[in-house]
């Protein structure tokens, strides 16, 4: 069952475009966190998630906050962030929804994360 992502915005920007207009300083050394709907290809419905970008330099920083990437890339540009989050959400989606969501969590959030009944 291949998968997509249906829609993608940086959470500290009010959509992708201002993202574009507003690149970090430094694209070398920089970290992001996004938020990801992602569903089955040919469908119109999603289920959110967030995950955390960020570039290796970058990566000592989020673990001194006690946080880790779920997807690195070399560069922090948009290019790049939105290759690397759609292949890495491809590479996922293998065999049925379960299967591609219990591999999703591992390096997204996902939105229903900790409640009750939804495992």
């Amino acid at each position: 069952m291949p998968i997509e992502v249906k829609y993608c915005c940086p959470n500290d920007h009010l959509d992708w475009d201002e993202f574009e207009k507003n690149p970090p300083q430094d694209l070398l050394n920089a970290y992001g966190w996004f938020y990801v709907t992602i569903g089955e290809v040919g469908s119109d419905a999603g289920n959110d998630f967030q995950v955390c970008v960020a570039t290796p330099r970058a990566v000592g920083r989020l673990k001194a906050s006690g946080m880790l990437p779920g997807i690195l890339v070399d560069s922090f540009d948009t290019t790049s962030i939105r290759q690397a989050i759609d292949a890495k959400v491809c590479s996922a989606g293998e065999g049925n929804w379960r299967q591609a969501l219990d591999r999703l969590r591992t390096f997204m959030h996902w939105e229903y994360e900790g409640m009750d009944g939804i495992d």
